[in-house]
């Protein structure tokens, strides 16, 4: 008797479970197709009433309860985190109680998880709790339910599912994405995803959830991040067009709710569970541990509360298995927060796949160019080359280094240069005084120091130089700053961003042996010990290694004989050379890369996915090692973003026939990767005007990766209530892996 009673009441909660489902008409998206989890049972309210000890005609819809929608991940064979959001305006700083109801759905729908919770205060009434005792590859459905003034109010429906047990030989099919920035931005990408992608298993999101910022005042209002705590936001921009980044934990909260009000992304984490990381935007744009990036180098930007108040409002928000106590609820202490907090985690599904995912940000030394050094400062001297390079290398190679003058050697020059360089600083940092600016230049014009440098200085002010061709050949030469390229005295190009790539590459080998590998040690040494052990100790057929920033060669070579014919005419001699676009991705690292990729050759069917760059690549790295990096869901492309730092060159910006080359740069990258002697990998498939993401599907023969993308500019038009004009605007492109060699199979 009580067999049938618990059958009976199973399936009469899968019913009601399903029934309270919204109805496609109050998503905002018309027609039959409309990406809501599906509910086609009859409606039924018999068994939450049960559940509650209430009447049915007491049970209803409550989405307004639950603003942010509910969601899933880190799903494993027997286990899966569910979340939600509960909000009551009548009680906004009391805790609250809502209880979960977990079903398994079948023949005969099976409760497997009826819970009360508590949506405490101390976490924005944030819930996450880890549901247990789960079978293997299942869906499974989920709802809170929220109970005021005698009335239960439903959360939306959720559906889940389980990883496949280890010996389960079954394909797998995920989506990977990331930077999905919010502001002036819709998610048509996922909207796609919801319509044609209704059978993934999950969706791996490599970072930026969320972009740290508020929208500017070309924002429009609908769609921009507002903060309330304005005195405990960072003010940017300029003054005719500021903008804020968020610092508080209001400001970070805050961030997730606007950006979890949107509600495509509501359904997408409705319909399928997460594994979520996080690359620098959950915190700051180009952060390396708790230092920020926005001033430079011009001030202290090493805010380890403000990294703490980032990830508590990321544990909050994001069903992570990171933030839960000994009985797998939502619980946050300093003890779980940087730099104690550790987000690389591993998940394996079935026989075929075994995702490792990593952490770039939390560990990883400064950018090897500090974006505050001093152009003319000499790094490594004659004697230094000599040890790296031997002295014959040297002296082959010595006209292409920088000849410098040790400034000690004369007091009088080294007095006149201070006192221009002070003056350099007070006009590029005007929140130094003029002592602080003194002492500045005192610091750093000793030693030896770059001629050039020495003389530009002295034809900007107008004075003769102090060198001439003659004393110029008689000098060691050396390489400074200058020379890979960092021109100001503050920039993250020349740091960051567009440096030259031969000399960066020496100063980053030199600096990598004589700091036995720490200066680029990204993951830090526990995690990289991890990762090498966790993927050479895998059996699965596919290894797949998740970084949030692409391991791609971005090179420009524009010494190519294929590429100089379309260079500009008037375009300057410093950029006739090689450069890296961006070393603040693995091309900042290139020795730890290169030992990061010799692992992988070394492991049968291990394979890299990527993101952050804003743009997608297929790289070939050799020996079978392949890697597909995923555009962003909807912020800016990396064509329009290289555009924007070209025109906002005084130099560049005036050059006859730029924009023509910057629309090429598809073709560049491509080409100046299939030199072997120039790139250490070669770039196979590359779009950079694109927002999407990638479907992989791995199965026991071969792995596919199909790219869908959509062109840049149609981030800003909503077709949230038009799915069905997006196919258009959509384009695939699928290869195949097998075998260790790589194939197209589509278009």
């Amino acid at each position: 008797m009580k067999t049938s009673q618990h059958i009976l009441l199973s399936v009469v909660l899968g019913i009601c479970l399903a029934a309270v489902a919204a109805p496609p008409a109050a998503l905002g998206i018309r027609g039959a197709r409309a990406p809501a989890v599906e509910d086609r049972m009859p409606l039924s309210k018999r068994l939450l009433s049960h559940v509650c000890g209430c009447s049915p005609r007491m049970i209803g819809r409550g989405e307004h309860f639950f603003p942010q929608s509910v969601a899933s991940g880190d799903p494993k064979p027997h286990s899966v985190i569910l979340w939600a959001r509960v909000f009551d305006e009548d009680s906004p700083q009391a805790d609250l109680p809502v209880r979960l109801i977990v079903v398994k759905r079948g023949l005969f729908p099976r409760l497997v998880a009826n819970k009360v919770l508590l949506a405490r205060n101390e976490y924005d009434h944030c819930v996450k709790v880890k549901v247990d005792n789960l079978s293997p590859n299942t869906r499974y459905f989920y709802r809170f339910l929220y109970q005021k003034d005698g009335r239960v109010y439903c959360s939306r429906l959720g559906r889940t599912k389980t990883a496949p047990a280890a010996d389960d030989n079954v394909p797998v099919k995920f989506a990977f994405v990331c930077c999905q920035d919010y502001n002036a931005r819709y998610y048509n990408s996922y909207l796609k995803m919801l319509v044609d992608c209704r059978d993934l298993d999950f969706i791996v999101h490599l970072g930026d959830f969320i972009y740290e910022t508020s929208g500017d005042q070309s924002c429009p209002a609908e769609r921009r991040v507002e903060f309330s705590d304005v005195g405990g936001a960072i003010p940017l921009g300029t003054p005719d067009n500021t903008y804020l980044a968020a610092a508080s934990l209001s400001n970070y909260r805050e961030l997730y709710k606007t950006y979890l009000s949107d509600p495509i992304i509501q359904r997408t984490r409705e319909r399928f569970p997460m594994i979520v990381g996080w690359d620098d935007h959950e915190y700051s744009d180009d952060c390396h541990r708790s230092v920020a990036t926005y001033f430079s180098g011009r001030k202290n930007e090493d805010n380890p509360v403000r990294r703490r108040n980032a990830e508590q409002a990321f544990f909050e928000y994001v069903p992570v298995g990171h933030g839960l106590n000994v009985n797998g609820e939502l619980e946050i202490s300093d003890a779980v927060l940087y730099p104690n907090a550790r987000i690389y985690r591993d998940f394996q599904f079935g026989t075929n796949l075994h995702l490792v995912t990593t952490d770039y940000r939390s560990y990883r030394p400064d950018h090897l160019i500090p974006e505050d050094a001093f152009p003319g400062t000499v790094v490594m001297d004659r004697a230094t080359l000599e040890a790296v390079l031997t002295p014959p290398v040297y002296d082959w190679l010595k006209d292409n280094f920088d000849p410098y003058f040790p400034m000690e050697t004369d007091p009088v020059l080294q007095g006149t240069i201070i006192a221009i360089v002070t003056q350099l600083y007070m006009m590029e940092n005007p929140e130094l005084s003029e002592p602080e600016a003194y002492a500045k230049a005192q610091e750093v014009v000793t030693g030896n120091i770059s001629a050039t440098y020495i003389n530009a200085l002295f034809e900007v002010v107008g004075y003769p130089p102090p060198f001439d061709e003659t004393f110029i050949g008689l000098m060691d030469r050396g390489l400074s700053y200058l020379y890979v390229g960092k021109q100001n005295l503050y920039a993250s190009s020349g740091s960051r961003y567009v440096v030259v790539k031969d000399t960066y590459d020496l100063l980053a080998g030199y600096l990598y042996y004589a700091s036995l590998g720490a200066s680029e040690d990204a993951f830090g040494p526990a995690q990289r010990t991890w990762i090498n052990d966790t993927m050479n100790g895998s059996s699965a057929n596919w290894k797949v290694l998740a970084s949030s920033v692409s391991a791609t060669p971005m090179i420009l070579d524009f010494t190519n004989p294929q590429i100089e014919p379309f260079l500009p005419p008037d375009l300057p001699d410093a950029y006739r050379t090689r450069l890296s676009l961006n070393v603040e991705q693995w091309d900042g690292f290139p020795n730890m890369r290169r030992e990061l990729i010799n692992m992988l050759k070394g492991i049968p069917n291990s394979l890299l996915i990527s993101g952050d760059i804003h743009a997608s690549f297929l790289t070939d790295h050799g020996d079978g090692v392949f890697e597909f990096t995923g555009t962003s869901i909807s912020a800016k492309v990396l064509e329009d973003e290289v555009m924007g730092f070209v025109m906002s060159d005084p130099a560049l910006g005036q050059v006859e026939g730029i924009e023509q080359l910057v629309a090429m740069l598809d073709t560049l990258l491509q080409v100046s990767s299939l030199d072997p002697s120039v790139s250490p990998s070669q770039i196979i498939y590359d779009n950079t005007g694109s927002n999407g993401f990638v479907v992989v599907e791995a199965g026991s023969e071969d792995l596919t990766a199909t790219y869908y993308h959509i062109a840049g500019e149609e981030a800003f038009t909503c077709y949230y209530d038009r799915p069905e004009d997006l196919h258009p605007l959509f384009e695939t492109t699928t290869f195949r892996v097998q075998g260790g060699e790589l194939s197209q199979i589509s278009p």
